[in-house]
């Protein structure tokens, strides 16, 4: 009876205390609050009454609980069922503690088991005779012992994260965040706890309690999975969700000074991406493929998205013209006006199920851009500049002669007797063959000839000094951000100004952009962006300024002594000056950019949503090809030089254009809009099914509106006017030509898309796309009009399986993925419609005359390329080693290629489908954290990409013997069963032990000097193309504030043909032109054959005695060996190398010292790139990626500073 009046005084007690707590709820509630505990009391005292005499004491009982973010409901049922303790406690306030116990308990004593439970939490317990009952812990207002504080979780793009781990540092309380990101936890009201804010992908947030009730936590993707979020343009994936070959990089992580867009920071930062570099002018644009070439005669650029939406080119260029290096000269490529500090990240897309969502001209890839938005909070204003110093070129990197060596040269030639080009220049100021002419025709005396050729000796003129500089460059982007959790906001603008190495190239861009991201209530979200730059670029019409400086002989002098040109006859009968070509002639581009952009968003109903893309863009863009009359290229068309002869000489009237000079220009106004309406599907039932599905439409248009035309006579100091003397040269050959060319191009597309991914627990994953686009160049015949692409492809997470759990507990993470599908192309200039050109207006019939331009062919269709990809993703001990490897193949069949057809149709050529190539390779990146330490961590990354691409089936009829010749030497022509770019060259044989000339095999198998290209064996050298590239760098930061970094790309496999010995195939060498110092390694009696392939100086009276290879029915074009020795498989050399492409120093300053004048944060870097590189020794300092480019690629040196307040 004791134990019995003990519970029952007990049972009193809590009755007393819950009648208490009804005192202080409302009286609405007392009553069925009453009934409740009057319920709980009786119960409980029956249920004590007749089985306390069962009821043993459970004091020395021992718990075991395994507790995995359970509650504290949970937990006390699973201690009721272990124990048989009965527990009494208030179930809404038990319900409304959002608090998970994670804790293991093993043996545990029953009460201490309590403790550690009830430990932290806002609740008591007393515990008496197999009864626990559960209270609130009172506090007094000046004393609270606890806290309830709330927040939000987001990312670094104030996406709400849920599932956000919060725990309380040292103990196992802790709560996750739900589906909007939000949280609220009790913690001790004591400040600088520090809360652990965790998540899978992310960087682990440590934040240090201040006494504030709420919080807003951003959390960034951890550096091994940065790219968890993968954006293709028309959806927003996790990077789980994506079973496609994706590639997605950080502009901060490939940032490189100095480049003005962002596809010339691209080389080495991609596997299966191969740039290649076309010049070091600021303004050039690399040729840019992603996984081979999957067409022969069609556009073979990627596909550039921004934000959503396909960009076009802002002229009209063809596909022929696309792909060769110099279309885009000065006028750039679609993203060329972007600057590179609006850009967050890139995405590239490569096999099918990536890109088969673009349709057309998905095939070549897609490289999708997406500009930074704004972050929610205070306004954030931010300021990047930088100061970039251009290394001018030097001898001392190349294999040229000075002055003395280059007159030794002409001394052998002048003593041996040779011929010269009638056009040689004999100035005694320009070249030792000068002075001897001079000396020679007795106008001037041996000693003057001696004094002067110890000038000229030591004249050693510096060419790259005179046409090159140290160029300064500078940029500046000045950017505001932020917002509320409903909107923000980003603003920013830049001005570039990129001076070039050589004099007279230089880009100068200026860019704004403006963005919203908004909410409108809970159902509406939109994204608004305008952005407009205008650019400017100039550069070169006529002067090559490296070919120049590399080629020409050093004893000439670019300045009289009175300060003032020096001209001569270069390589005609003209004199030249190119001090004076670079300023009497020149090429510029003017462009202006608008581009316009909505998405929306609008909720329709749990999980559906409406999604509309709504885009307008316009650009005009002017281009300029100047020479005045000043200048040699008009002297040429002129027949004289300049004021050689007037109004008063015959010469003057028999002139084409005896006065003013001659401009090109041309103005393009492009427009264009795209129109896309979808509906969106995301939704995850059960936690397990995780779909996301869109279907829609998109219509997509382009106009371009544009004059071209050619003035004869133009006088830039007199308003621009347009003065041609009349002569009847002009008239006959010239005046036609004045004509203007309208351009009035439209292409439209309209197309149905779907794509969807399903997510089955996390451990299956699949992709399907479709769509269909139509277009108005394949609308001829219904059956070809519309083109359907398709993926399919799959993922298995393995270590979310439950047999890899042990192996997924040690951090570790494996997968494999595979797809199937078919991409398109689109070949521009192709049309199923016959297209005239329309010609003048005859003379006689006064009628418009007309030629065929494009023979009809109504049954064109698509290129479509079929290809698969199978790839495997790892990372093991949490992140310290990743990567990936993809294996792929490629087949493209209906290929438009030009077939030859009879004459009387009006046009040889037609297009039609009828070739197939395949390609196949293999791509991988592999990072390596090999330090990873509190101080000091050192990471490694290194990616890789091997392609070949073989014709299967093609086409060569077209072109006469020697065209097919040409094409195989320059590695253009398509050959069956060849890889795509194959070079062949002429099979040298050696030289000739009798002369020194070169040899070269015939098809006959002999030997000959000179002979009729068509019968000369030509033999594969290899393929333009490389069969290997990629980069790798490491980077090693100290206290997370001081980072170096060295970054290498390379390029392996390919060939190049190496500059050409013989700049003229018929005589000896030219007096001002310098040449290499392996001449004076040439042939010079018989036996040095063994051990030299420099040939004899040429000499037109050995050579026209050779015997010729040529057949007596055909003459054909007869070479001498000079040509075939250029092109020859011995002038082939390995275009392999590696480049030290940055090598930079940051510093991040500590936060300490900038709060005190109000900076936020600061970084200070300093970047050199293009440092060195490592090629071939036959190169002999040339860059075997730009030998003959206008500017190669130069070694800069930068500083610049990030900082924002």
């Amino acid at each position: 009876m004791a134990a019995f009046d003990k519970r029952l005084r007990l049972l009193i007690k809590v009755s007393k205390c819950m009648k208490k707590r009804r005192n202080s709820k409302q009286s609405s509630l007392e009553n069925a609050r009453g009934k409740i505990y009057l319920a709980m009391r009786l119960t409980l005292l029956l249920t004590m009454f007749f089985s306390f005499t069962a009821i043993a004491s459970v004091s020395s009982q021992s718990v075991t609980l395994k507790l995995e973010n359970a509650s504290l409901r949970e937990t006390i049922k699973e201690l009721k069922n272990q124990t048989g303790v009965y527990f009494v406690f208030n179930e809404e306030e038990i319900a409304n503690l959002n608090v998970k116990l994670n804790m293991v308990l093993t043996n545990e004593p029953f009460e201490k088991a309590l403790d550690r439970i009830f430990e932290g939490l806002p609740f008591s317990y007393e515990y008496a005779e197999g009864v626990v009952i559960v209270k609130p812990t009172p506090q007094k207002k000046d004393d609270v012992k606890l806290k309830l504080i709330k927040g939000k979780v987001v990312d670094t793009d104030g996406m709400p994260l849920p599932g956000v781990s919060v725990v309380v540092e040292g103990t196992t309380r802790g709560v996750a965040s739900d589906v909007n990101g939000l949280f609220q936890m009790m913690i001790e009201n004591k400040v600088g706890q520090k809360l652990l804010f965790s998540f899978v992908g992310m960087e682990q947030k440590v934040i240090t309690w201040q006494g504030q009730d709420s919080l807003h936590v951003v959390m960034k993707y951890s550096a091994v999975d940065m790219d968890e979020v993968v954006v293709t343009g028309y959806q927003t994936l996790n990077r789980r969700e994506s079973a496609s070959a994706v590639s997605v990089v950080k502009t901060d992580d490939i940032y490189m000074a100095g480049a003005a867009s962002i596809d010339q920071m691209l080389q080495g930062q991609v596997p299966g991406l191969m740039v290649m570099n076309t010049s070091g002018e600021p303004s050039a644009t690399p040729k840019i493929r992603i996984r081979g070439t999957s067409t022969i005669n069609g556009n073979k650029a990627p596909v550039w998205v921004v934000d959503g939406v396909i960009l076009e080119q802002d002229v009209p260029i063809t596909a022929s013209e696309l792909n060769s290096e110099d279309a885009e000269y000065l006028v750039g490529n679609a993203i060329s006006g972007i600057s590179p500090q609006d850009i967050e990240f890139i995405t590239v897309l490569k096999d099918a199920s990536a890109t088969a969502i673009y349709g057309v001209k998905a095939a070549n890839g897609v490289i999708v851009l997406t500009t930074k938005k704004g972050r929610a909070g205070k306004p954030t204003v931010s300021y990047h500049g930088e100061v970039v110093l251009n290394e001018r070129p030097s001898y001392r990197n190349f294999d040229r002669m000075n002055s003395a060596e280059r007159m030794q040269l002409s001394k052998d030639i002048f003593e041996q007797g040779l011929s010269y080009n009638s056009n040689i220049s004999l100035d005694p100021d320009d070249s030792y063959e000068g002075l001897l002419n001079e000396l020679v025709n007795r106008r001037m005396s041996q000693e003057e000839f001696a004094l002067r050729s110890q000038e000229m000796a030591k004249r050693n003129t510096d060419w790259f000094d005179v046409l090159f500089r140290n160029a300064v460059t500078h940029s500046h982007n000045l950017s505001i951000n932020g917002g509320s959790e409903t909107t923000k906001y980003y603003f920013s603008a830049g001005y570039n100004n990129n001076q070039g190495g050589a004099k007279g190239s230089v880009s100068e861009r200026f860019t704004t952009l403006a963005r919203v991201d908004a909410s409108v209530g809970k159902y509406i979200n939109f994204m608004a962006k305008i952005d407009f730059s205008t650019t400017k670029n100039e550069g070169y019409s006529v002067v090559n300024p490296f070919s120049y400086a590399y080629n020409t002989s050093r004893t000439v002098q670019p300045y009289e002594e009175n300060g003032k040109y020096h001209f001569y006859k270069k390589d005609s009968k003209y004199l030249y000056n190119v001090l004076n070509e670079l300023a009497e002639t020149g090429k510029e581009s003017k462009s202006n950019d608008f581009n316009a952009l909505l998405n929306l968003n609008i909720k329709l109903y749990d999980g559906l949503s409406y999604q509309g893309t709504f885009s307008y863009h316009n650009s005009s863009t002017n281009q300029r090809d100047w020479k005045t009359e000043e200048s040699a290229s008009v002297a040429s068309t002129r027949g004289y030089d300049y004021k050689q002869y007037d109004e008063n000489d015959d010469e003057y009237w028999k002139s084409a254009l005896p006065y003013g000079g001659i401009l090109d220009q041309g103005n393009t106004v492009k427009t264009g809009y795209t129109v896309r309406n979808g509906l969106s599907f995301i939704k995850v039932l059960g936690d397990i099914h995780d779909m996301n599905i869109i279907v829609g439409s998109e219509l997509r248009g382009t106009k371009y509106e544009g004059v071209r035309s050619t003035g004869y006579g133009w006088t830039p100091t007199y308003g621009e006017r347009f003065m041609p003397v009349h002569t009847d040269n002009f008239v006959n050959n010239y005046i036609d030509r004045m004509l203007p060319t309208n351009t009035n191009t439209i292409s439209r597309v309209a197309s149905f898309f779907g794509s969807a991914t399903y997510t089955y627990n996390n451990r299956y994953v699949m992709n399907f796309n479709i769509r269909s686009d139509g277009a108005n160049k394949f609308g001829s015949n219904p059956k070809y009009r519309w083109l359907p692409t398709w993926s399919i492809a799959g993922k298995w997470l393995l270590t979310n399986e439950g047999f890899m759990s042990r192996f997924a507990d040690n951090g570790h993470y494996v997968s494999v993925r595979g797809s199937y599908g078919i991409q398109g192309n689109i070949h521009d200039d192709a049309t199923p419609n016959l297209i005239l050109e329309v010609g003048n207006r005859n003379t006689i019939s006064n009628l418009e005359q007309s030629t065929i331009y494009r023979l009809p062919n109504p049954d064109l269709r698509w290129e479509k390329t079929t290809s698969w990809n199978v790839a495997a993703d790892f990372s093991f001990w949490n992140g310290r080693l990743s990567g990936s490897l993809d294996v792929y193949k490629k087949h493209t069949e209906d290929l438009i290629i030009e077939k030859t057809v009879a004459t009387s149709n009006g046009k040889s050529r037609l297009y039609m489908n009828a070739g197939e190539m395949d390609n196949q390779g293999f791509e991988g990146n592999l990072s390596v954290e090999i330090i990873q330490g509190k101080k000091l961590n050192w990471r490694f990354n290194v990616n890789f990409g091997r392609n070949t691409s073989e014709v299967t089936l093609a086409n060569d009829d077209i072109y006469s013997d020697l065209e097919v010749i040409n094409k195989m030497l320059d590695g253009n022509l398509a050959v069956k069963g060849e890889k795509f770019g194959s070079m062949y060259s002429f099979r040298y044989g050696g030289l000739s032990s009798e002369n020194g000339y070169p040899l070269f095999y015939g098809k006959d198998g002999k030997l000959w000097h000179t002979a009729d290209p068509k019968r000369m064996e030509l033999v594969k050298s290899g393929s333009i193309y490389p069969d290997l590239s990629g980069g790798f760098d490491t980077q090693l930061t100290f206290d997370r504030c001081l980072s170096l970094s060295l970054g290498f790309t390379y390029n392996l496999g390919g060939v190049k043909r190496l500059p050409s010995v013989y700049a003229d195939k018929n005589s000896a060498l030219n007096p001002v032109a310098n040449v290499s110092t392996n001449w004076k390694k040439r042939w010079r009696k018989p036996g040095d054959e063994k051990h030299t392939d420099i040939p004899v100086l040429y000499n037109d009276r050995v050579t026209s005695d050779f015997d010729r290879n040529v057949s007596a029915e055909d003459r054909g074009a007869v070479e001498e060996c000079t040509y075939f020795y250029d092109l020859s498989d011995l002038r082939v050399a390995k275009a392999d190398f590696l480049r030290l492409r940055s090598v930079g120093l940051s510093y991040i300053m500590p936060e300490k010292l900038l709060k005190g004048v109000g900076i936020s944060s600061m970084m200070i870097r300093f970047q050199a790139s293009n440092l060195f590189v490592w090629a071939h020794k036959d190169w002999k300092g040339l860059d075997p990626e730009t030998p003959e480019a206008n500017i190669p690629i130069l070694p800069s040196y930068s500083l610049g500073i990030n900082v924002s307040f």
